[in-house]
């Protein structure tokens, strides 16, 4: 009567390569030494072939069985790739979808500080500009001995990175400070226009931030009329002006020439 071996008590035995089950006999016995071994890459299970013996047909069935059933049960080990690292952080982390999204930013306008220079100035309407309070510019006439109160202009000059403005053009940056004080003219943005003011400042450097082109106008000369118009840098299109009317703020426009005057002449040194 043929012995047929009970697979789950071979596989909860915990059967390994080098016992099995003979022919004649119930319990486990030590793996006689056979013609040929071949051993699975990869897999701990070794899988014994012979030749040309009929009576350990048995045994190589049963070690077959083993090895399938454990083969079913443990899984084929290869080599770690980067693909099995992808697959692992996707079973760990939520998916992340990406959108690519094409735009351009703009870099800060830079602007090289070369010297400075000093005038006096006056508008169109021989107005002069006065130190009214300590962060107050006022255009008026002046005439005698008052016209020690008027203010020349420091000018500090700069060198632009680009065609936006230079002497080739007709547009030199320039910031506009009062000689013998630390102040300087600001165009900001109050509520929904920009506005003039004085700060005090030293901008006698190198300009590479957005936030202080605030400082910066360009110097728009006629040399025809001898005359020269100031825009800001921050706000295009916006000039410095005065009032028609006397003892009025300096401020800034966008109707120059209309409703007040943006037209200036400089000179001395």
């Amino acid at each position: 009567m043929a012995f047929v071996p009970d697979l789950d008590s071979l596989e909860s035995s915990s059967l390994n390569e080098e016992t099995f089950y003979g022919p004649d006999c119930l319990c486990l016995q030590k793996k006689p030494r056979l013609d040929s071994e071949v051993t699975s890459p990869g897999v701990d299970i070794q899988v014994t072939v012979t030749k040309g013996h009929p009576a350990r047909t048995f045994r190589q069935a049963a070690v077959l069985v083993v090895a399938v059933t454990k083969l079913q049960k443990r899984p084929v080990h290869k080599d770690f790739a980067d693909s099995d690292l992808g697959g692992f952080l996707e079973d760990i982390f939520e998916p992340i979808s990406f959108q690519q999204i094409e735009d351009t930013y703009a870099r800060a306008p830079v602007y090289r500080y070369t010297r400075s220079q000093s005038f006096d100035i006056l508008d169109i309407d021989h107005k002069c500009f006065v130190l009214e309070s300590p962060t107050q510019l006022v255009a008026l006439h002046l005439q005698g001995p008052s016209a020690r109160w008027k203010v020349k202009l420091n000018i500090a000059l700069y060198r632009p990175r680009s065609s936006q403005g230079g002497p080739g053009t007709g547009r030199m940056p320039v910031a506009l400070g009062i000689k013998g004080y630390q102040l300087y003219m600001s165009c900001v943005m109050s509520g929904t226009e920009p506005v003039l003011q004085l700060e005090e400042a030293d901008i006698r450097k190198d300009i590479e931030s957005m936030e202080l082109t605030r400082f910066i106008f360009f110097r728009l000369d006629s040399p025809g009329e001898g005359t020269t118009r100031f825009e800001s840098a921050a706000f295009p299109g916006w000039f410095i002006c005065t009032s028609l009317q006397p003892r009025q703020p300096v401020g800034i426009t966008n109707q120059p020439d209309q409703v007040n005057i943006a037209t200036y002449k400089l000179s001395g040194r």
